[in-house]
């Protein structure tokens, strides 16, 4: 256990000294000896837990599985929409927190259109939406699943991408309120 502490220490040590770098200096004009430098570990160090410059990046997002899946847990016995609204507010109050973070990682991804690309809706986002949908009473067929699933991070997806857009003015949570209130239609709930 006190391995993985001193790991997860030098992680967010790494990331937090990238995204102040990548937000003076710019993602492109960064390397992974400046991280390594500004983390004050070596860079074999920042290379085993981070192959690119890319998955520093792409560790902001990532987080949010994490609080995702958190939330989900907290809310074991309640039904599937409520757990998937739930766990994305959760997501938004944690993107309103690291509002900074967030809009440095953004900057950062715009930089790199392969980076991009990555940094939307991940396969990981759907699968989740999708595991909520099969615990509904009545059946949801498979690629239904998939599509409303696609359609609900989709959805949220770009209410992000419009908050970044216009410099992370406003809440995220309330934002995310109004995409759940829109997307709640769409969700074959039972009840």
């Amino acid at each position: 256990m006190a391995g993985r502490v001193l790991e997860h220490d030098s992680e967010e040590r790494i990331v937090a000294a990238a995204l102040a770098l990548f937000g003076v200096r710019g993602f492109t004009q960064t390397t992974m000896e400046d991280i390594a430098t500004a983390a004050g570990v070596s860079r074999r160090t920042v290379y085993r837990r981070f192959p690119t410059k890319g998955h520093v990046v792409l560790a902001v997002p990532l987080r949010w599985l994490d609080v995702w899946d958190d939330a989900v847990a907290e809310m074991a016995g309640a039904g599937p929409l409520p757990v998937a609204e739930g766990a994305s507010r959760a997501v938004a109050s944690y993107i309103d927190a690291h509002r900074e973070d967030v809009l440095t990682a953004y900057a950062a991804l715009a930089e790199s259109p392969t980076l991009e690309s990555a940094g939307t809706v991940h396969h990981e986002w759907i699968e989740r939406i999708v595991a909520l949908l099969a615990r509904e009473p009545q059946p949801v067929p498979p690629d239904t699943q998939h599509v409303i699933a696609g359609a609900f991070m989709g959805a949220i997806d770009a209410m992000l991408a419009q908050w970044v857009r216009a410099g992370g003015t406003g809440s995220v949570l309330a934002a995310t309120e109004s995409v759940l209130e829109r997307m709640r239609p769409v969700w074959p709930t039972s009840a």
